[in-house]
């Protein structure tokens, strides 16, 4: 992929497309979008594709992995760009195919600042362990427990029936279905901090994932020292995704705008392009997350992980957490709840100060009064997201929480997970 030393460009987009999936229709509409704009010498869109067999037979229907080097091309059916590299068949959920990617990237066309863009199916920190019951197939306890959403953009699963299949060690981000595999978040933190070491010790401006459920408190704690901002959906996404043309077009006007601006240029025009009506009511959120100033919604958790456990096995408290929880906008089939409006609930129903001090610690880290909250900017359409406020938190509906949450980052450095542990016992 090398071609020789080149000036620093101001931005080098990097897009991961993992389409060896149901997605992979959309994959190629994403290309196509990405083209309606390009390339120039101020900003490189740089792109790596897998596709998948059976979706979509477009542009000659091939099946490997590709590299393309985006440019300016107007046909909206045709890939039209710089193929690069043909990789052959790939893993997308191999962290070493996803690094080279970015060293190939950054190595060739070298710019101020990146944006990475996660791009496939995706389902916050992680698809609980306990999913997998008999030969895969979920209980009838479970299902009528979930939620029965609609099927969007999700980077962890391509179907129900296929998260069910899988075997719990080999659910993640980056959704391979070619080899069954997938990356989790802390193989995304290694590869991110590889990457670091490539750039001098500098993060990586912005991670944007075009993606379900990704702005989750865990998610953004696994990245906070290798990535400056996160930029995501703590709900589904439609299949539309991102709209990159809009995106790409704003960078290519001001290519010198830092990265709180990119990410605030994405929110909007991500919620922008569901306003007009669609085949059916949309529920959107999108946030950006300034992955410094985490501390203190983490450390206003960690005291509210605090107070509940003083209070459990109190019939009480579990009682003033199961309202709490009900009342709450909920995300992933009820696996996950927008923190703010969950503090917000319980706030009101605990009964005890202690618990409804923390849950006003809770909303003041997040909203920013008196503490630094990490929300850049947040914007949502319709009626199930009126409450959200763009992060959410683990918080199950069932029985034994993921053994796989006590090996993130945050699980080990706040009292979250022994929460979990003591309420769903």
């Amino acid at each position: 992929m090398s071609t020789g030393a080149k000036k620093k460009a101001q931005w080098t987009v990097l897009g991961y497309l993992a389409g060896d999936n149901n997605l992979e229709g959309a994959a190629i509409d994403d290309i196509n979008e990405m083209e309606a704009v390009g390339s120039s010498d101020r900003m490189n869109v740089v792109i790596q594709v897998d596709r998948a067999a059976d979706f979509n037979q477009s542009n000659g229907d091939w099946r490997t992995t590709r590299r393309y080097y985006i440019t300016q091309g107007a046909d909206r059916k045709k890939i039209t760009s710089k193929l690069l590299k043909d990789l052959g068949e790939t893993n997308t959920g191999d962290s070493r195919v996803l690094q080279d990617f970015m060293r190939c990237a950054v190595q060739d066309y070298p710019a101020e600042r990146y944006l990475l863009v996660l791009w496939n199916h995706g389902s916050g920190f992680y698809v609980p362990p306990e999913m997998m019951v008999g030969e895969g197939a979920p209980s009838p306890r479970e299902m009528t427990t979930r939620a029965r959403a609609k099927m969007r953009r999700s980077f962890f699963h391509t179907t129900r029936q296929e998260v069910f299949s899988q075997e719990p060690r080999k659910r993640g981000i980056c959704y391979d279905d070619g080899s069954s595999d997938c990356l989790d978040n802390k193989e995304l933190q290694q590869v991110l901090s590889y990457m670091q070491t490539r750039l001098d010790g500098r993060k990586i401006d912005v991670v944007g994932m075009d993606a379900c459920l990704m702005t989750m408190l865990e998610v953004a704690y696994q990245i906070r020292n290798q990535a400056a901002i996160l930029v995501g959906s703590e709900e589904t996404e439609p299949g539309e995704g991102w709209p990159y043309d809009r995106i790409l077009a704003d960078l290519s006007a001001k290519p010198t705008m830092p990265g709180a601006d990119l990410a605030k240029c994405i929110v909007d025009r991500y919620i922008e392009s569901y306003e007009e009506p669609g085949p059916f009511d949309q529920d959107v959120t999108q946030a950006a997350l300034d992955l410094s100033r985490l501390g203190d919604v983490t450390a206003a958790v960690d005291a509210l992980a605090k107070a509940l456990l003083q209070k459990l096995p109190s019939v009480q408290t579990k009682g003033a957490i199961v309202t709490a929880w009900q009342r709450a906008a909920r995300f992933f089939d009820n696996y996950y709840v927008d923190l703010h409006h969950f503090a917000e609930n319980l706030g009101e129903l605990a009964g005890d100060a202690a618990i409804s001090t923390a849950c006003q610690g809770v909303k003041n880290a997040i909203e920013g009064r008196g503490a630094a909250s990490p929300i850049i900017w947040e914007r949502h359409l319709g009626e199930g997201m009126t409450k959200v406020k763009g992060l959410s938190i683990y918080l199950p509906p069932l029985k034994n929480p993921s053994d796989y949450y006590r090996t993130l980052d945050f699980a080990a450095d706040t009292k979250w997970a022994d929460f979990l542990d003591a309420y769903l016992t």
